[in-house]
């Protein structure tokens, strides 16, 4: 490859050097600094064609005359490792740089370019047409940097570029974030209708590998591009067969895609943190998609009207905002799910929920938040099988959305189909421990109808829903069914805390979340020994059973 110097002049590439080497963003080694004066000066003094693995090896890392590229991988090893630190810091402290100095890969040779040529040159994505404005972001930008292969690669071609691609496919997946390559601009499916933004990332993620005859390491690192400070890493480090490298591959890029970007992983964490403290209303569309998910973390009833407001905002801003019309959608979904209030002369709540859930998808027919906004939709308004149809088409859009994993088996949970229902959830919590554990209540109800109440409790206490009905119900339940009294009791106060008159709707409400008539009447039973007044539920339930048997 022939060095690229756009006739810059010397004094201004020495220049860049210098303030590349004295910032504390060029995250390098001191002989990898050594490395990229070695390199810059010797084309500088016109001696680029000595660039050669030989004489770096000789010249910067202290090798024996007796080196062999061949036998030893210092040289493409540290490379990486330097072309990492470079792209970090024109990320960061260096994004004004007038002037950019850069190794390309598969050479040591660096190009030298002005600030402008090498937006033209790095470009990975069109301009917006003349004339029309660039739309606010609609989620976090991440920058995925071609994961290096460290070690030896004959063995396994192409498996850096095979994996750097598996990780962008799975976080395309993710309808809030937009993903870009280090050559091409993948756009989240959310939004290919649109002009693809320019690249402007918030998060950068890079890494190597290393692989030996039966080990297959990745070192991973997420980091702010802004600042460049680093927010996540992490080893992964599998044993392998040569036989089932692809299956390896693939599990080790769903294990980096579901740590920082399913539901409540990194990614979400880190951009909660910034809008902590703002006011409700100075947020963004997709600040409020954020506040949305705070919401659905607990079901926080002070939160409801808030979140219902931001939205409504949201999509009266951004009428094309697929993930605001489903966050809508399912808080819609939670009118009849929990009682809320809702205002005299709005549209009805459940016709609402779907109107929205439809609309979402058809603005971004492969978001797996569209689709779970369609399933409650469909859960809510009686159409259970709907419901269950759409969760299965969202997880298969999105394996790695374990909030809709979890969701699915509860569904499956209520109607006691305990097959496929405690696999998901078991998953579902094994895969990503940190998202909100309200799910659990189908690993509950799974153990109540078994008459294990005392792992009922265990799992009700996991998923410690405080701000609705149903997380006190099944305590209240298993407990009566232990015999402890005073714990059954304390439960039932916090249900008619929330909802003084549940006892006496309480079958219709369960019916209306289509629980099986043998798990309506197990709790109903549980709910009278622990004292709340059902007013004849039990008869109720008894008269219906009768009717269906005619």
């Amino acid at each position: 490859m022939t060095t690229v110097r756009r006739e810059i002049d010397d004094n201004a590439i020495r220049a860049e050097l210098g303030r590349i080497l004295a910032s504390p963003e060029f995250d390098a080694t001191e002989r990898n600094r050594r490395f990229l004066r070695y390199v810059v000066e010797e084309t500088l003094g016109g001696r680029a064609s000595r660039i050669k693995a030989y004489s770096i090896a000789t010249s910067v890392f202290g090798r024996g005359p007796d080196f062999d590229a061949q036998l030893d991988s210092i040289v493409r090893i540290e490379a990486g490792r330097l072309r990492r630190a470079l792209d970090r810091y024109y990320l960061t402290a260096g994004r004004a740089d007038q002037v950019r100095i850069s190794i390309p890969r598969g050479a040591y040779l660096p190009v030298f370019l002005n600030a402008s040529d090498a937006a033209a040159a790095e470009a990975v994505a069109p301009s917006l047409p003349a004339g029309r404005n660039q739309p606010a972001r609609r989620g976090c930008a991440i920058l995925v940097v071609p994961f290096e292969m460290e070690g030896d690669p004959s063995a396994y071609r192409n498996l850096d570029h095979g994996l750097t691609r598996q990780v962008i496919i799975g976080l395309t997946r993710f309808a809030d974030l937009f993903v870009y390559g280090a050559e091409t601009a993948l756009a989240s499916r959310a939004n290919l209708a649109e002009p693809t933004m320019p690249v402007a990332p918030d998060l950068l993620l890079s890494g190597g590998m290393t692989v030996s005859a039966d080990r297959f390491t990745l070192e991973v690192l997420l980091s702010d591009a802004r600042s460049g400070r680093f927010i996540w890493g992490e080893t992964f480090d599998r044993p392998l067969d040569p036989a089932s490298i692809t299956h390896v591959r693939n599990e080790v890029a769903d294990g980096v895609v579901r740590s920082i970007a399913q539901p409540y992983g990194v990614i979400f964490s880190q951009q909660a943190r910034e809008i902590e403290g703002k006011p409700p209303e100075s947020l963004s569309s997709y600040e409020s998609v954020l506040l949305f998910q705070e919401y659905w973390r607990t079901y926080d009833r002070t939160l409801f009207w808030k979140v219902r407001e931001r939205l409504e905002e949201a999509i009266r801003h951004d009428p094309d905002y697929a993930e605001a019309f489903a966050c809508l959608s399912l808080v819609c979904s939670n009118w009849r799910r929990f009682d809320h209030a809702w205002p005299p002369g709005s549209p009805d709540p459940q016709e609402r929920a779907l109107a929205l859930a439809r609309r979402a998808i058809e603005l971004a027919p492969h978001s797996s938040r569209s689709h779970h906004a369609l399933a409650l939709a469909c859960w809510f308004s009686g159409d259970a099988a709907a419901g269950i149809a759409a969760l299965e088409r969202g997880l298969a859009l999105n394996p790695n959305d374990t909030e809709l994993m979890s969701d699915l088996g509860l569904r499956h949970a209520v109607m006691m189909r305990w097959d496929r229902a405690v696999p998901l959830l078991e998953d579902s919590y094994a895969r990503n421990p940190e998202q909100p554990a309200n799910h659990r209540i189908g690993l509950a109800l799974w153990h109540y109808m078994a008459g294990r109440y005392e792992e009922a409790l265990v799992e009700m206490r996991r998923a410690n829903p405080q701000h609705v009905v149903q997380g006190f119900l099944l305590v209240a339940a298993a407990a009566a069914q232990l015999g402890r009294k005073a714990e059954a009791e304390a439960a039932v106060r916090s249900v008619l805390g929330i909802a003084p008159d549940y006892g006496d709707r309480v079958v219709a409400d369960l019916e209306a979340r289509n629980l099986h008539p043998s798990m309506i009447a197990a709790v109903v039973d549980g709910l009278r020994k622990a004292g709340l007044p059902c007013r004849d539920a039990m008869d109720e339930l008894g008269v219906r059973d009768a009717a269906a048997g005619d």
